[in-house]
């Protein structure tokens, strides 16, 4: 009997230990708001310690995953260091019937329901009229704000959403940042996906126009006598210009009841002047935004504290559209760059493998582009034809039967000036 016992528990043990890891697509959701409050329920939640902050070079990748979607791409392989943790695909919200590229964290390795790393979803809407980036830091702990930031993205037509991959005190111990902060803390910390997609927000639109605008909750007693605070990171009372007074001024237009403020009155002092994003879009060194406080601020970024009874998409989407007009501002002419099929085969006695390399123009680009490729096998000839390109190029690469046998990753890289592009294609010697 005993061993018939440990025999069964050597057996659930087993089965226990070799669940195949569950993926967390949402495949139920069908609106954008379904998506924000499915994804939101399979995140690390407050003291689960399930965030893992990203390497460097996760960090990297990620960036060049997001500058990718922002020139219009999507679908294409994610860098091996997402692969297994991130998916994207084309998201089709059934209430708009609009379409939107969409990378969001699906890996559950231990099958608990709770994705692995806590890394957060974007979201870009390639047929955007405002260069916003609608943004919820505090997913689960500010209540509801991820939903709204969601909302607000898809019914003023913005071009991106972020919202952060875990509850901000999903795990215990201070922030390596600001100490105050637990280290999940999307707003207050660096060694996160948030941050990096901030930065890379910055580096894409450069000189142009675009605004980010994070979604906080404030607690219904927090600030007396405040329903809604709004600031651009700093204590100063804003010109009757700044974009922060302008929304004040249209959110209580649409609703007068409402308390809203903005800093210099005293009213609150949830200046979010700590706020990491913050700090680095008004200007602040990146290695310095843990430590340093902006000391002037460019209107770029806007921060909106409010209490649990004002975080409805639809009290905003009017006052928001009108503070930010569509066509505002727009992204510097740029492009995308393709290649297919993505993999081809050469059989043993050698042969010519070739490849349809597309250039996809993005906001009136229309430079040629020079292209190269590296990563194919030595002995191996590679041409395009045509070189540089405009449009589309025929990539060719001539395989001698000496070859060895494998399968290797081309890098085809296009270049246009300052702008440099790559896709990549598999080459398989049988």
């Amino acid at each position: 009997m005993r061993y018939r016992l440990g025999s069964l528990s050597l057996l659930i043990l087993v089965l226990a230990t070799s669940l195949p890891a569950a993926t967390l697509s949402c495949p139920a959701a069908t609106t954008l708001e379904d998506l924000a409050v499915c994804i939101r329920t399979q995140m690390p939640g407050s003291g689960s310690n399930g965030f893992v902050a990203p390497s460097a070079a996760e960090q990297a990748d990620w960036r060049t995953v997001v500058h990718s979607m922002l020139q219009g791409q999507c679908g294409f392989a994610l860098p091996s260091s997402l692969a297994p943790v991130m998916e994207m695909r084309t998201f089709t919200d059934s209430a708009n019937g609009k379409s939107y590229c969409l990378l969001m964290e699906v890996l559950d390795a231990n099958a608990n329901g709770k994705v692995d790393r806590g890394w957060g979803t974007f979201v870009v809407d390639n047929a955007a009229t405002r260069e916003l980036s609608i943004q919820a830091p505090h997913p689960i702990s500010d209540s509801t704000s991820e939903v709204e930031a969601i909302g607000l993205f898809k019914g003023t037509n913005s071009r991106s959403y972020l919202m952060a991959g875990a509850h901000r005190d999903a795990n215990s111990g201070s922030s390596s940042c600001q100490s105050s902060y637990g280290p999940a803390d999307a707003a207050h910390n660096v060694a996160n996906m948030f941050h990096p997609t901030n930065a890379e927000l910055m580096a894409f639109y450069g000189a142009n126009d675009w605004t980010a605008i994070q979604w906080h909750g404030m607690a219904a007693d927090t600030c007396s006598n405040v329903d809604v605070y709004i600031s651009h990171g700093r204590n100063v009372v804003p010109l009757a210009t700044d974009k922060i007074a302008i929304l004040r001024d249209n959110i209580v237009a649409d609703h007068p009841a409402w308390n809203v403020f903005t800093p210099g009155t005293g009213a609150c002092t949830l200046n979010a002047t700590d706020n990491t994003q913050g700090r680095l879009i008004n200007g602040v060194d990146p290695n310095s935004v843990c430590t340093t406080a902006a000391s002037s601020y460019n209107g770029r970024f806007v921060h909106v504290e409010h209490d649990p009874g004002f975080r409805a998409a639809s009290d905003w989407i009017h006052a928001v559209s009108v503070t930010f007009p569509a066509g505002g501002g727009s992204p510097p002419p740029d492009f995308a760059l393709s290649v297919s099929p993505t993999s081809r085969t050469v059989n043993a006695p050698g042969g010519t493998a070739t490849y349809t390399v597309t250039i996809a123009p993005i906001n009136g680009f229309t430079d040629p582009v020079t292209l190269s490729v590296s990563g194919n096998p030595s002995g191996t000839t590679a041409s395009f034809s045509p070189n540089p390109a405009t449009s589309f190029s025929t990539l060719s690469v001539v395989v001698p039967g000496s070859t060895p046998k494998g399968t290797y990753t081309l890098t085809i890289t296009g270049v246009s000036g300052a702008l440099t592009h790559t896709a990549t294609a598999s080459l398989r010697k049988k």
